[in-house]
């Protein structure tokens, strides 16, 4: 599920956050010299279409850093490989990264906004030419339209928070990937091995910055502001993911298989979603408070 999202959904590009990791990884830690020669060739064609823009060139830099920075903490560490072992790691360092290419780059960060600014609007309309070919209202076309604009804002102001969610999974599966296939130190591949989901949990310290970011969707100065709205919205989805894996494990205790947990969250995400989401937030942020699944013991620990 997290490799069809970023393959169809990434904003950077699968080929950055699927492609780039996975090569980078291959190319540093496998023993094998033509999985090394392997990595080598994919990091370089995800070079190569990445340097045609200046754009490109700092996401491209930005995915690697996020990637060995990952890889330096996964080497190092001593726990089995999880989503939450790369939260601090990568979504930091995608954070200072996208922000100081804001800031140092504004025009070209600006001009490339425009532009995906001006391709979602120009999709959206597209689509409310098709319905309006299919006899909808005239009222309902000028809701959509609106709509249609104002995703298109959204969008853009977001897109630093969604380029590094996207960067944070990447990494996490270039890794999975490289524990699953390639050939590693024995003590690295018993870190690669995969943790149940259930086990999600952020570094207590993550909460401080998500609660900084929620007063600071107040601030009068419009910079301040957009970096609030991104950090909320990045800390917001790990701390959903939180909620979700502590609802995992609740419905595991209560005897539910993986396929009825599946179809039970699927069925609350696809019908409820606002509800959903905002359940899972909650309990995600009740978590690091209440410790839900403390009173188990925890092989990670």
């Amino acid at each position: 599920m997290v490799g069809l999202t970023l393959l169809f959904g990434s904003l950077p590009g699968p080929w950055l956050t699927l492609g780039l990791p996975a090569g980078l990884l291959f190319a540093l830690l496998d023993r094998r010299v033509g999985a090394r020669a392997a990595g080598v060739v994919v990091v370089a064609a995800v070079a190569a279409l990445m340097v045609a823009s200046s754009i490109g060139v700092a996401m491209l830099a930005v995915g690697a850093g996020v990637t060995v920075v990952s890889s330096l903490v996964v080497v190092r560490g001593d726990r089995t490989l999880g989503m939450d072992t790369l939260i601090a790691p990568a979504l930091t360092t995608a954070g200072l990264a996208l922000g100081a290419i804001v800031i140092a780059a504004g025009g070209v960060v600006a001009g490339w906004e425009s532009a995906l600014e001006a391709g979602v609007t120009q999709g959206g309309r597209r689509a409310v030419e098709q319905y309006r070919a299919f006899g909808m209202s005239a009222e309902s076309l000028a809701a959509l339209e609106a709509l249609t604009l104002d995703v298109a804002a959204a969008l853009v102001a977001v897109w630093p928070a969604l380029a590094a969610l996207a960067l944070w999974l990447g990494a996490w599966l270039g890794h999975r990937v490289l524990g699953r296939w390639g050939r590693v130190a024995a003590p690295l591949a018993r870190r690669l091995t995969p943790r149940p989901f259930e086990r999600f949990r952020p570094p207590e310290a993550a909460v401080w910055p998500l609660i900084l970011s929620l007063a600071g969707l107040w601030a009068d100065a419009p910079g301040i502001h957009r970096a609030a709205v991104n950090v909320a919205l990045a800390l917001g989805v790990v701390y959903a993911l939180t909620g979700l894996a502590v609802t995992w494990w609740w419905l595991g205790r209560r005897g539910m298989g993986s396929f009825a947990r599946s179809a039970l969250v699927g069925l609350g995400a696809l019908f409820l979603t606002p509800f959903a989401a905002a359940a899972w937030v909650s309990v995600g942020l009740a978590d690091v408070w209440l410790g839900f699944r403390e009173r188990e013991p925890n092989p990670d620990s």
